[in-house]
């Protein structure tokens, strides 16, 4: 399960790391005219900045796709009769779903640098911050029909299956080219949708959104942004 994550400015960095061709991403209107005709680096700006943060359910997010070219794609794919979009996809049925099936060979990768996931105790939630120990970037497995994608879930890792009985697959470094080549066969890769070792992940809750203290109405507004 993944129902929130971020990506900061280290997407410059996975432009470098990987060689990103970054044309299509510049020349794509981004929602709500952020990018507004900018040009050189003032386009490359908006494309960036729009980008980063938490990123939501609907929200435009950042794909690599076969040759290493970056795009926007929303976050969920949009089904017929459905209220919601379907923003993760489970690894283990993929092959069996009418809605994922015809994109096993439109396959992509979703920078982030954490996931957040809700553990619950009877009636509670606590929020938790999934990352890796030193917050190093990395690399969600997805799939995506032109305009929309999904995150590929698999298993937990055994250091947070306490928090939630799924979590994001994530594709190595030494995985990336043949996940995104649309000519190897999705069932020759199905060994890359597992969880990632227990030493490579780092977690911390935070108090349950909805059981905060509500703020003194006397309270400074700056105050309440700086918290």
């Amino acid at each position: 399960m993944c129902s929130r994550f971020d990506l900061n400015s280290d997407i410059r960095a996975f432009q470098v790391q990987l060689g990103l061709e970054m044309e299509d991403i510049m020349r794509m209107p981004l929602p709500d005219g952020i990018n507004e005709a900018q040009n050189g680096d003032e386009d490359e700006e908006a494309a960036f900045d729009s980008l980063t943060g938490t990123r939501r359910p609907t929200d435009p997010i950042a794909v690599i796709l076969p040759h290493r070219k970056a795009g926007i794609r929303y976050w969920g794919l949009g089904v017929p009769g459905l209220n919601s979009p379907m923003i993760n996809a489970r690894a283990e049925t993929l092959s069996e779903k009418p809605t994922f099936r015809p994109l096993l060979n439109r396959r992509c990768l979703i920078p982030a640098n954490g996931w957040y996931e809700w553990r619950k105790d009877g009636t509670a939630k606590h929020k938790n911050r999934i990352t890796l120990p030193d917050h190093q970037p990395f690399l969600f497995a997805g799939l995506e029909n032109g305009r929309e994608a999904a995150i590929i879930t698999c298993a937990p890792s055994g250091a947070i299956a306490h928090i939630h009985n799924r979590m994001p697959a994530v594709i190595g470094p030494n995985h990336l080219t043949d996940w995104l080549d649309p000519t190897t066969d999705f069932n020759d890769l199905g060994y890359m949708l597992g969880p990632l070792p227990d030493h490579v992940l780092s977690w911390q809750e935070e108090p349950d959104e909805n059981t905060k203290a509500k703020p003194d109405p006397a309270t400074n507004q700056i105050d309440l942004f700086s918290k």
